[in-house]
């Protein structure tokens, strides 16, 4: 099963083709001028002290074009259909998740209005009718977000890099996996705690899999194998 995630995930031997309109739109906004203000939710908000343009928004909270690339080929090879994302931000990671099948459904999670409303804004100029946001507090939203999600095929944590919520999400989240749901940690190495909340994490005992690639996490649930964990320098 890992090499096989390692070949048609981190390799693309599959060659799965990402969407060139997300990258399209990140570069389009990269150079815009629109001004955000501070952001209250998560640890990631400490880097933005004051007012920024949403082009350094995108450069400082957004996924990377390759880690963008990663869930969708992530998706794609999994075949999920049931995907839940903690931290919309301006909405370019969901976008990348819905564009894997059109017979998915994305609920993402947004606590800042300003990037909620960006995010909605860039899903209907592409006219992504399998996202839905759910605005307002991880608190709420993830609660909202299981009781409409039968299983949890996906889901990307990046909403909140401290150890004691990234735990409780997670713990939350675990009651609705099966063996093929695929768990993905953004920003392991943020800082100490975090590696230590990623460690506990892959060693869970719910999690057969563990893969450590450096930047993120990835846990797998699968059934009838023995626990292990991997470094793969992605």
């Amino acid at each position: 099963m890992v090499y096989e995630f390692s070949r048609a995930v981190l390799c693309n031997k599959n060659n799965y083709e990402q969407p060139n309109e997300v990258e399209w739109l990140r570069n389009w906004q990269i150079d815009s001028s629109i001004s955000l203000a501070p952001s209250d939710y998560g640890a990631g908000s400490r880097m933005m002290k004051r007012s920024e343009t949403l082009g350094a928004v995108i450069r400082k909270s957004s996924v990377s074009p390759k880690n963008g690339a990663f869930l969708y080929r992530l998706a794609k090879w999994n075949n999920s259909k049931s995907i839940l994302e903690l931290g919309t931000s301006v909405g370019i990671s969901a976008m990348y998740l819905a564009s894997s099948n059109p017979d998915a459904m994305v609920l993402t999670i947004e606590g800042d209005w300003q990037r909620a409303e960006l995010a909605k804004n860039s899903f209907d100029l592409f006219n992504f009718k399998n996202i839905e946001l759910i605005e307002g507090d991880f608190e709420q939203g993830l609660n909202k977000a299981l009781n409409q999600l039968p299983v949890l095929d996906l889901v990307f944590f990046d909403g909140n890099h401290k150890a004691e919520p990234t735990l409780r999400y997670f713990k939350q989240c675990l009651k609705k996996v099966n063996e093929n749901s695929i768990f993905v940690f953004d920003d392991i190495r943020w800082s100490r705690e975090m590696f230590k909340a990623w460690n506990v994490i892959a060693k869970h005992s719910s999690v057969s899999i563990s893969i450590d690639l450096f930047h993120l996490g990835v846990v797998f649930f699968r059934k009838g194998i023995f626990k292990q964990h991997f470094k793969i320098n992605f």
